[in-house]
């Protein structure tokens, strides 16, 4: 994939989406930091230097944005965990639908997160690493980088690489059906947080279900609430203590 590199974005995903309404596939957009950074819903994400921001395109016709969506968070945990300390390496999965957590200091923290959207025939894909970026205060309870845990500096370009690298590696196994959407989720699963877990989401329209995860498919999440089994496509995710 070709990569642009840019000191400065208002988002990677904004200068995607403009890209992507000129044709353009198979491009991967990275800043060195974001003015206007946001995640799933318009919340902000605070991308300062240090971090691994990027958005890739990728043409639907050859790539199941459903998929990718689940495919994406694996290949950037896959990545990861390379890098964790022994200690940790078993201590990091997924929370739904593609933030990714690693087990520190007795508590969950989020060190990435994903944001995928459509733009006629293209998938947007942006993602966002905390690698060597100094975390806030503000979200210091609740974001950690990678530089924290292992406690040196870490090479963002080939964390990108060996990212794009097996991403590209799962889509190739795709095409040749080596693998299927069933094998894809079953890996997605083995990675969840959230399976089994007692949760609550809050919905597009601000109403809130909550219940316990039973599973995870391509089409959302399945919960037991005190109405009977009900799947939730999409919502921003709690882990309820």
């Amino acid at each position: 994939m070709k990569i642009l590199l840019f000191k400065e974005l208002d988002s990677t995903n904004n200068y995607a989406k403009k890209l992507a309404k000129e044709g353009v596939r198979g491009v991967v957009i990275v800043a060195e930091r974001q003015s206007s950074g946001r995640g799933r819903w318009g919340r902000v994400w605070y991308s300062d230097e240090g971090g691994l921001y990027f958005s890739l395109i990728l043409d639907v016709k050859t790539c199941n944005p459903e998929v990718i969506n689940i495919l994406t968070p694996i290949c950037v945990l896959e990545t990861l965990k390379k890098y964790l300390p022994n200690n940790n390496k078993d201590k990091i999965g997924i929370k739904f639908p593609n933030d990714i957590m690693v087990y520190v200091n007795g508590r969950y923290k989020k060190i990435c997160g994903i944001l995928t959207e459509r733009c006629g025939d293209r998938v947007i894909i942006g993602v966002g690493v905390d690698v060597n970026n100094t975390i806030r205060k503000e979200i210091e309870e609740i974001a950690v980088s990678l530089k924290d845990i292992c406690g040196k500096e870490i090479d963002k370009m080939e964390l990108l690489n060996e990212i794009l690298k097996l991403l590209e590696d799962y889509i190739t196994k795709i095409k040749n059906k080596e693998l299927n959407e069933d094998n894809i989720l079953s890996i997605y699963r083995r990675y969840s947080l959230t399976i089994g877990k007692f949760v609550k989401i809050m919905l597009p329209n601000n109403r809130y279900v909550s219940g316990k995860v039973y599973d995870i498919d391509l089409d959302g999440i399945i919960l037991g609430t005190e109405r009977g089994i009900e799947k939730v496509p999409s919502g921003i995710c709690f882990h309820l203590r």
